[in-house]
């Protein structure tokens, strides 16, 4: 084929030929680039794997979480219960203190008498007591009782009120004695 070129040189189109060099330099750069988009694409998508794989065990320690709060409900409801069963002795021995100190207390009660309050404190022993009666002799044989009494000590009176009758006795109830004692209770056999 003959080509006839009309236009000036300068405006003539050239027909490039690659060369050798020319097309191995393309190969190499096109097979670079594509190595950076495989590189590229695989980063990707391990960024997106590990993504999912972060949500998922975030997912599980929060269901974890919520297992830790049981079990550690668990074990604080396990150490009360613990507490309690070593308390149920001491409890078992205050109540059978107390029930010595009312006996011991009944004891030395005359029949005269009425106990009106009795607030106690086990753990020290005192005793505070209001009793009552119509004579104010029986309230002073129940102070003389308790003072004679080795289970208690410390035996005082706190408080007294005596009623005097004036002019003629009327129907219906009497004004009653009463006193206020603070005693210890130091114990001993229930004999």
């Amino acid at each position: 084929m003959i080509t006839i070129n009309l236009v000036p040189h300068a405006r003539r189109r050239q027909q490039v030929q690659l060369t050798h060099e020319d097309r191995m330099l393309m190969f190499v750069v096109l097979a670079v680039l594509l190595v950076l988009a495989a590189t590229y694409g695989y980063a990707r998508w391990t960024v997106i794997r590990t993504s999912n794989h972060l949500a998922d065990l975030n997912a599980q320690i929060t269901a974890l979480a919520s297992e830790q709060k049981l079990l550690d409900l668990n074990r604080s409801l396990a150490k009360r219960s613990l507490a309690m069963e070593s308390n149920i002795g001491a409890a078992v021995k205050l109540q059978i203190d107390t029930n010595r100190m009312l006996d011991d207390l009944a004891k030395d009660l005359p029949k005269a008498c009425l106990l009106t309050q009795a607030n106690l404190t086990v753990l020290t022993g005192t005793i505070d007591i209001s009793a009552s009666s119509a004579q104010f002799v029986d309230l002073v044989r129940f102070f003389n009782a308790l003072s004679a009494d080795v289970k208690f000590k410390n035996v005082k009176i706190t408080g007294y009120q005596v009623p005097y009758a004036t002019g003629a006795v009327t129907q219906g109830l009497q004004p009653q004695a009463t006193m206020n004692l603070t005693v210890t209770w130091v114990g001993g056999s229930n004999g």
